[in-house]
């Protein structure tokens, strides 16, 4: 309103004609409902619209699935104790069945647990309105390199682990610190850059990335690819680790360990 004033100023001096005022204040008023220039603003927010129940949903869902995950690792991690302690591992390697091939046995049993689990708890998510099947592939890429990455973690535990006792403690520190500090307790948007900056040491950040683009933030295909290789490199590190570790193994010796 101000500028079509100040063009109706314009034109009555430029004319000469205060008359001319009221004529050029229409003429200014009317040009403004379709004017040269628009601004478009598109947002990442999905437009389907979500209640606040659904919004908590999204994070506790992933969440739960994701620290629980982890909290299992007590089972496979006793496993591996378990045959070292009977002397299985070490009857094992006296047949043909070489180390990495003990090694990935133990990782693909970890892995097809957590995997099976996801799918079911995705499945029951989507159940209470939790869209992961907004973007299928997304959501089982998440998952799949989520499984890869905590069975990872899983192997470390049953390698390092000597005892029961030391299972329990090298499942739940994990479960705690990871899921704290990964945004599984409190969403991470809620807390300042530092902190949110720290929390992504932890792959459970990158992995509540990954499925709230999903399901909260209506984001495409393309937003699940950075959190997916950022966990799915977490995933190599700690199968590493587990390998590097498990060449103590020497079928030569009674006393065999991880």
């Amino acid at each position: 309103l101000a500028s079509a004033v100040r063009t109706a100023n314009i034109a009555a001096k430029v004319a000469g004609n205060p008359a001319i005022f009221d004529p050029a204040l229409a003429q200014a008023l009317s040009a403004w409902q379709n004017p040269p220039i628009k601004v478009s603003i598109t947002s990442g927010v999905s437009s389907k619209p979500q209640n606040q129940n659904i919004l908590s949903m999204a994070q506790s869902s992933p969440a739960m699935m994701i620290q629980f995950a982890i909290a299992g690792l007590l089972t496979a991690a006793s496993v591996i104790v378990n045959e070292r302690k009977t002397r299985a591992l070490q009857r094992l390697l006296t047949t043909s069945t070489s180390r990495f091939q003990i090694l990935m046995g133990h990782y693909l049993a970890i892995f097809s647990l957590i995997f099976v689990q996801f799918l079911l708890l995705i499945l029951f998510g989507q159940f209470l309105h939790v869209d992961y099947l907004r973007l299928p592939l997304a959501t089982l890429l998440v998952a799949f390199v989520t499984a890869i990455c905590i069975a990872a973690l899983g192997l470390l535990i049953g390698v390092l682990a000597k005892s029961e006792e030391q299972a329990i403690v090298f499942s739940l520190i994990p479960m705690f610190v990871l899921s704290g500090l990964g945004g599984a307790w409190v969403p991470l948007e809620y807390t300042g850059a530092a902190f949110q900056a720290i929390g992504h040491v932890s792959p459970v950040a990158w992995a509540m990335d990954g499925f709230k683009n999903i399901t909260a933030r209506g984001l495409g295909f393309n937003s699940v690819l950075l959190p997916a290789a950022a966990i799915f490199g977490y995933a190599i590190v700690f199968f590493a680790l587990a390998d590097r570790k498990s060449t103590r193994l020497n079928s030569s010796h009674a006393n065999i360990s991880y």
